[in-house]
């Protein structure tokens, strides 16, 4: 599943240079959410601002984290599994996506706004995702054993 983390980065990166410029003047309104130009300092929720060198830092000692976890993880079973090779690679793609932005520009662009909740990017809502592919890989890991995962 590696394959997935450069279109993950491509389409993050992509969206956030549509935003960039097409909505830097005006919001487009699109159901219940809109869609809107944000420069982030911070992290989740905003959280942390004007903290870029740290968020970098902290986000690539992640994404390595994680690229180790998913080699030992993938020797120690002797097996390749879907679910938390999907899940791994998602929560890279957009960590990633992120740490680009913060190299870039020292923050990230943040374009989905769900009023009364959050503004986020495509990055953040593959490492959203991830984190509920791993979720539901070690629940079932857990409920199952490993040999059914």
């Amino acid at each position: 599943m590696n394959w997935v983390i450069p279109i993950i980065i491509f389409f993050d990166q992509l969206t956030k240079k549509l935003s960039e410029t097409f909505l830097l003047e005006k919001n487009i309104k699109i159901g219940f959410f809109q869609l809107t130009y944000v420069e982030n300092t911070g992290i989740a929720f905003g959280l942390f601002k004007d903290m870029a060198l740290f968020h970098g830092i902290f986000s690539t000692l992640i994404v390595i984290f994680l690229f180790i976890l998913k080699e030992k993880y993938k020797e120690k079973y002797k097996f390749f599994t879907t679910s938390f090779d999907l899940g791994i690679a998602f929560i890279i793609g957009g960590a990633l996506g992120n740490i680009i932005d913060r190299i870039r520009l020292g923050y990230v662009v943040d374009m989905i706004y769900w009023p009364n909740f959050s503004i986020f990017n495509v990055a953040d809502i593959f490492v959203t995702f991830g984190g509920v592919i791993l979720l539901y890989h070690f629940f079932k890991r857990s409920k199952y054993g490993e040999k059914n995962v």
